[in-house]
């Protein structure tokens, strides 16, 4: 069993199984949706396609540099999510890089998305799925991103707690950001002080609590041009 980390997308290289991190903050508020009750999620390639779903009585989630977009329902905050209406209903998500590198792994054989809060319960998922494991960093504008490395070191040394062998300098590197607490690595990566800028510092905060919950968010389909994700069956850690 082995899992290696990749810091960006590769499009069309995934066949196994692939846990998704975009810690700052797509992959967090996405299970937060799945924890408010949300009865579907889907991950919309940009804010464009997921706008074509506005006449079918969903919810509207997404971010341009941090904040709401003009006609959105909700922002990409996972203290946002966590608070709204969405019982019950399906909510559509377009973010600036985590809904993007999601679409970049179309083709794996199941696509999981994993942040610190559900580290423990994610790599958990992962192992019951496959024997190898990818775990792909959406990174920030097309850079790797210091936030999503680390997050992806935190999932690693859970999934070697589980008998899964690091390949790689990449997966090397990550797990040696994830000797540090969360609060020596994530206020210094750029995701982070673009959101102190725009006044969503708690946002960094609630991205920063590890192991907060077991909510999995696990690929089951497409919607139109959306992804669809729903609860996988994970324990709480």
């Amino acid at each position: 069993m082995r899992f290696w980390v990749d810091p960006l997308p590769r499009p069309g290289a995934y066949i196994g199984v692939v846990i998704l991190v975009d810690v700052i903050r797509a992959t967090t508020t996405a299970a937060a949706y799945l924890r408010a009750g949300a009865r579907a999620l889907v991950l919309a390639p940009s804010l464009e396609a997921a706008r074509a779903f506005k006449d079918q009585d969903m919810v509207l989630s997404g971010e341009v540099g941090g904040l709401r977009p003009p006609g959105f329902d909700l922002g990409n905050s996972p203290r946002e999510a966590l608070e709204a209406p969405v019982g019950g209903r399906i909510v559509v998500m377009a973010t600036t890089n985590g809904t993007r590198a999601a679409h970049a792994a179309r083709g794996a054989r199941a696509i999981l998305l994993g942040s610190l809060q559900n580290a423990t319960a994610v790599a958990q998922e992962a192992a019951r799925l496959g024997e190898e494991v990818a775990l792909v960093c959406a990174g920030r504008e097309g850079q790797v991103a210091l936030d999503d490395l680390y997050a992806a070191g935190v999932i690693g040394k859970r999934l070697q707690e589980r008998g899964f062998r690091a390949m790689g300098d990449a997966a090397a590197l990550a797990l040696f950001l994830a000797v540090h607490p969360p609060w020596e690595v994530l206020p210094v990566s750029e995701a982070a002080l673009a959101l102190r800028e725009v006044g969503l510092w708690a946002d960094v905060e609630a991205c920063a609590r590890v192991d907060a919950h077991g909510v999995v968010p696990l690929h089951e389909g497409f919607c139109g041009e959306g992804m669809v994700f729903r609860r996988a069956d994970a324990e709480e850690p």
